[in-house]
């Protein structure tokens, strides 16, 4: 078989396992939203038989061959180049994991999700303890397929999420800013900012349009897209026409919904470029990594919709919706308000400055909970110990503190630290944006008209860390991401 025959197999059999993958996203999309609670046990074998389907032709006799006939040193094409990295990959890590455990981290974390939801609903972690210990045992198993004797079982779980990357680099990289922020919150928690006028209620339906015009500003599509609510927001795509992304309203300030909207919707312009172009349908046609990926949506959520520029053009819009809400607050007052740091027990609900020490608290506890030295029965207790010592207080509830996040209950061991890192990635890209460019945060369009360029139609043709690198012309520096904070809070807060 000549080499351009067996390509033009290979990406057949690519395009089928997208295809696999887009269907297992509709019937979890479904289950997130809609799904009625007696129909979980059958979901989740439906999304297992699925899992087993794909693990077959993504790790099956036919793929081996091809791989063995292809060599991407040989390709003068960049497509065929990257195809051919990604598919080997996936190919060499799932010759390793048996289809049975495949099927069983898909099908027991489709019913973790639902126990999750009960216990943070209820904020009784006993309801969601057992499923949990299941998904920690099943992520070890696969961590122990996957792991060679060069590396860690935390070191098999975060490469699937950002490659080339070690514990070791990323602890490394975190180490160095943990000091300076935890340091940045102690400053300017203190600084005093009435943001009570945030937490009013604000009728959904107005909340609903801003976003939306947002959005549409930013570049999002509905003809190609949609938003929706769930417990925890999330983007989905379920088609290359078809990027889904929800949001919710039961935060205790109207930011905080919004920026989860802005948030997903940078999740979703990275899709949407990269099913654009030659990539449309294949593996390529998404995030360069999870990092990369969270670098977007933390820099529209953060960099651009909570800077001063962009509420110079947008506040007369959202005042206007909301009158009452807003009588009294000028245009600087509002911006200090949304930028406030404070010492929050959620996440998703954290200010840009504090955001990432949530992260490292999550870090730490997952590596202990593969290695064996953290129980998932001390789990509770041993979140509320290192958020006291991040935060100086325990979260009340379990609710707020180790429920509140849904990715455990799938199973996504080593996925937590890409937005992190997706903080740095993005502090670079914006401060090249800023520095060589001229793009000011209110230009959505010509910063969204760059970014697409640049990042989102390159989709998944290099690494994480190299798209940063080929953006920015420079290697990843944790500092950059410091330094952004320092002075755009000084100019806000003095």
């Amino acid at each position: 078989m000549k080499q351009q025959q067996a390509f033009a197999r290979l990406e057949a059999l690519d395009r089928h396992l997208v295809m696999l993958e887009h269907i297992g996203a509709a019937l979890q999309w479904d289950q997130e939203t809609i799904l009625s609670e007696k129909a979980v046990d059958e979901r989740a074998n439906q999304l297992g038989w699925l899992a087993e389907q794909s693990h077959a032709v993504a790790s099956g006799d036919e793929m081996g061959q091809l791989l063995a006939l292809l060599d991407e040193t040989k390709s003068e094409s960049v497509f065929e180049q990257a195809l051919i990295r990604i598919r080997r990959k996936e190919y060499e890590r799932k010759r390793k994991m048996p289809k049975d455990l495949v099927r069983a981290i898909t099908e027991g974390g489709a019913k973790a999700h639902q126990s999750w939801v009960t216990a943070r609903k209820a904020s009784d972690f006993s309801l969601f303890s057992q499923d949990l210990a299941v998904m920690v045992d099943l992520a070890r198993e696969k961590a122990s397929c996957l792991s060679d004797d060069s590396s860690s079982l935390y070191d098999a779980l975060l490469a699937e999420f950002e490659e080339g990357m070690s514990t070791k680099e990323v602890a490394t990289l975190f180490d160095s800013i943990k000091k300076p922020l935890s340091d940045l919150v102690q400053t300017y928690a203190e600084k005093d900012v009435d943001a009570s006028f945030l937490r009013q209620a604000y009728p959904i339906e107005g909340q609903q349009a801003f976003a939306n015009q947002v959005l549409t500003d930013m570049g999002f599509d509905f003809t190609r897209g949609s938003c929706a609510v769930s417990v925890h927001p999330f983007t989905t795509t379920i088609a290359s026409d078809d990027i889904r992304i929800t949001t919710r309203y039961t935060d205790p300030s109207v930011m905080d919904s919004f920026a989860s909207s802005i948030h997903e919707g940078g999740h979703a312009l990275y899709e949407m470029g990269a099913s654009s172009t030659r990539l449309r349908g294949t593996s390529l046609a998404g995030g360069a990594s999870h990092g990369m990926h969270e670098s977007q949506s933390r820099l529209w959520e953060n960099m651009v919709s909570k800077s001063p520029e962009f509420w110079e053009r947008y506040y007369p819009q959202f005042s206007k919706l909301f009158p009452t809400q807003t009588a009294g607050i000028g245009l600087d007052h509002f911006v200090r308000a949304v930028n406030k740091v404070g010492r929050t027990c959620i996440r998703v609900n954290a200010d840009e400055m504090s955001y990432s020490l949530h992260i490292f608290l999550r870090f730490g506890l997952e590596q202990a909970l593969l290695a064996g030295t953290l129980s998932v029965e001390e789990l509770p207790h041993a979140w509320d110990e290192e958020f006291a010592r991040l935060f100086g207080f325990k979260p009340a509830t379990a609710s707020e503190g180790v429920l509140q996040d849904v990715h455990w209950s799938s199973g996504d061991f080593g996925y937590f630290p890409t937005y992190a890192l997706g903080n740095l990635y993005g502090a670079q890209i914006w401060a090249h944006i800023q520095n060589n460019l001229g793009l000011r945060p209110d230009d959505v369009e010509g910063i969204s008209s760059y970014l697409r360029y640049a990042v989102y139609e390159k989709g998944a043709l290099q690494t994480g860390r190299r798209t940063a690198e080929s953006v920015t012309g420079k290697a990843l520096d944790a500092t950059v991401f410091t330094s952004y904070l320092e002075n755009k809070f000084s100019r806000l807060f003095g």
